[in-house]
């Protein structure tokens, strides 16, 4: 393998590394019924149809 350039050795992650733990970004009161909780790693997209869902009045 290593006297031939084309082959190109690989190294897979070996699977130890171990995602963050999920937590609370931010929390929007809407009213006394209502609360919008966001956690870290939403997409963007998503955070972004909530933004817009939820301040409809914003410019």
């Amino acid at each position: 393998m290593f006297n031939k350039p084309e082959i190109v050795q690989v190294k897979l992650d070996d699977g130890q590394r171990q995602p963050s733990p999920i937590s609370k970004a931010f929390q929007i009161k809407r009213n006394e019924h209502e609360t919008i909780i966001v956690y870290n790693h939403i997409n963007g997209y998503i955070l972004d149809a909530l933004v817009k869902a939820v301040f409809t009045d914003a410019h």
